[in-house]
This record gives structure tokens, sequence and C-alpha cells, in this order.
């Protein structure tokens, strides 16, 4: 087995919403197509970048591809899974330092997505079949492998008003679809604009822990304790990331001070950044949540390694909700056991929902058996991929 070529661009995916701290109008985000030679003929695999961050595709070029370019033709011989994800990942990496993960971190995972789109297609299984024999499946919830719980994300900031009757449609749309509970953004707008909000959609919704807020890192000064204090009230599913992500003196003053669960990693890029939130963020083991972005954290080999550390520390996988929404994390939380997935809640789009081939019922999806990713089985998605793959 060998990779026959790499080919990567960059697109434009913004669109004019926005969350409490930065707004997508901009948005790039990577492709990636990798060509991979088998004993059953080649296949493509496809890697998208995480939403939310911008396009990784020249660091991956300009950087880490000429790595890849001058390693052996053998590199991968004798050697799948996440044995061949290390390999690969190994020559990457050479002469790169230690900390400062950053945006290699991203540059990294975008490939690894399309690695192993590209392996698990070798091996004629889904992926989150292939990450559940190679990483093993522990789902506290007694889902079978290919199921796992899925809410929907949306509730952003199309207006300067606080669109209360709106955002009780598509919270309305999210439940109707099958969708566990629904998120939406808080810290954009005044306290009292802001609880109007969320109190348009607490008054639909099954139950108050159906429904989870993102605060995207606003309260960070000594005003918003009292913001804090409010949402603390509600019974709400959870509080995400309520101060900036590195600060883990705050987010320990934060918790210590709310009863609700607090939802946070999501900024964070690396098995060292995530031993740091364990070892000073104050986070609560089996009440709090993790959410690191495993496309954006050098792939799911490390997301792993994340996932071992935890277990180590007695943290459930239940407490792991991987940030993003995209189909890489869609497979790894229903091979590896872990919370929930995370989709968008747009009604229609390349990111919004689920592929085509996903069952959601009852707050569950479930996954057949198509091999790969399944961004074929996302048109809207794939599209971006039509100019790599007939290049």
């Amino acid at each position: 087995m060998r990779i026959t070529y790499v080919r990567c661009d960059r697109v434009a995916v913004g669109n004019a919403v926005s969350n409490a701290a930065i707004s997508y109008a901009d948005m790039t985000a990577g492709v990636v197509v990798i060509g991979l030679q088998t004993d059953r003929g080649e296949v493509q695999g496809l890697g998208f970048d995480s939403i939310g961050r911008f396009s990784h595709a020249e660091l991956l070029r300009e950087r880490f591809l000429p790595r890849l370019d001058a390693a052996p033709p053998t590199l991968l011989e004798n050697k799948r899974g996440a044995a061949a994800v290390r390999a690969v990942r190994d020559v990457l990496m050479r002469d790169e330092k230690g900390g400062g993960h950053g945006e290699r971190a991203g540059a990294i995972g975008l490939f690894e997505t399309a690695l192993w789109d590209a392996l698990a297609k070798a091996e004629q299984l889904p992926l989150w079949q292939l990450l559940a024999r190679e990483y093993g499946h522990h789902s506290a919830s007694g889902l079978a492998p290919g199921e796992t719980p899925i809410y929907a994300t949306g509730g952003h900031y199309p207006h300067a008003e606080s669109c209360p009757r709106e955002l009780q449609g598509e919270a309305e749309r999210v439940w109707e679809a099958g969708y566990g509970w629904f998120k939406l953004k808080t810290g954009g707008l005044s306290q009292s604009d802001d609880r109007k909000r969320i109190d348009s959609v607490l008054n639909i919704a099954p139950q108050a822990d159906s429904v989870a807020v993102d605060a995207n890192a606003a309260f960070a000064s000594s005003a918003a304790a009292a913001r804090l204090a409010d949402l603390d009230t509600l019974g709400l599913r959870w509080i995400e990331e309520p101060g900036p992500p590195l600060d883990y003196h705050l987010l320990s003053q934060q918790i210590a001070c709310t009863k609700t669960p607090i939802a946070t990693g999501e900024n964070l890029f690396s098995l060292d950044e995530f031993n740091n939130l364990l070892r000073f963020g104050g986070v609560r083991c089996g009440h709090d949540i993790l959410q690191m972005d495993i496309a954006l954290s050098y792939g799911i080999d490390e997301y792993a390694s994340m996932l071992q550390l935890a277990g180590e520390r007695n943290w459930p996988r239940s407490a792991f909700i991987p940030h993003a929404g995209h189909q890489l994390a869609l497979h790894v939380c229903a091979g590896l056991g872990l919370g929930a997935h995370e989709t968008s809640s747009a009604q229609s789009g390349p990111f919004a929902g689920v592929a085509d081939n996903v069952q959601i019922n009852n707050g569950i999806a479930t996954l057949d058996d198509t091999p790969g990713v399944g961004i074929e089985q996302k048109p809207q998605l794939y599209v971006y991929f039509q100019s790599l793959l007939n290049a």
C-alpha cells in the first residue's frame, strides 16, 4: 500500500452569521484528496477542515507535504489502520519542535481525515467499524457500534435584534427531526436580550436539559459573573466555553461557582493542552463535558491518546462530545462510544445535518456500512472536491 498523490485546496465557505466572538462571513476551509494504491486497486480518501477556523490547506501544502514526497515508497508497506496513520504522521512532523501546536495541529488533522477515509475504503469498512477495531468501543449508554446520541447546534446571530421567534422555529425543527437537544449561542447581546432568546427556546423545550448554550468565551470579565450565575438557574444541559479557552484559572473559578455542567476544550489542539485542562481547569469528572475538535487536534490518533489519558483518571467516554459536526467526528462518536455528536441545525447546506445514509430517531444517529467517512453521501459537501477529484 502506498500514497500515490495528495491534492489540496482552499475553498470559501463563509456565510453571514456570527457568534459572540466571530463572524463567519469570510471563513475558508481546506479540502484534501489522497490517492492510495492498495492490493485491490486505488481508492481516494477525502478530507475536509473543521469549520470555525480558516483553511489549513496552504500550511499543509507548503510545510508538510514536501516531507511526505521525500519519504520512501515503502512507508506504508505491511501497515494498516492506526499503524499506517502513525507512520505518516511521523514523517509529516519531522523536525517539528514540541509545544506551540497551533495551526499545524489542524493541518495534520486535515490530512489525517483524508487518510482515514482512504484506509477505511481500502478495507471496505465504514470508518466507525475500523475505529472500533483499532481503539475499542466503550459506550456508557449501551448503544451498539455504529450508533451515537446526536444533537443540533444553531441559534447564531443573524441580526442585531434578539429574534426569539426565529429561534423557536429553529428549535422546533431540531426536535421534529429527531435530534436529542438544541444548543444556541449566547453572550453576543445584552444580558436581557440574550435571556429573551434563551427563554423563547426553553418555553417550547421538552424539558430544560433539552437546551444548552454556548458563550464562545464572552464571559471573561468580572461583570460577566452575574450572567453566568443567571444561566446557572435555568437547568440547562450545559454552559459552553464561558471564558477564554486557555485561562484555566478563570475556568476553575467559574466551574467552582456553577452547578450546571460546563463544556470546554474545543480550542485545545493537543494531548499536552488537554492534560493541562484536566490538571488545572477544575473540570469535574463525570459532570463536565470535554469538546476537543478531532480534526483540529492532529486527528484521531491524538484524540485516542486523550481518551486514554482521561480514562486513566476515571473519566467516562460519555463526557467526550467533540466540537464541529463533521463526518469524521460522527464516525468517531459512533465507533468509540462517545457522549454525542454535534451537527449544524441549519435546514440545508454543506455543513448541516449528516450524510444521506445516516438515520436519526429519538436522539440517536445510526450509521450504515458504506465504506469510508461518508462525504460522498453529503452532495452539497462533496461538490467542494470535484476540482481535486478530476485533476
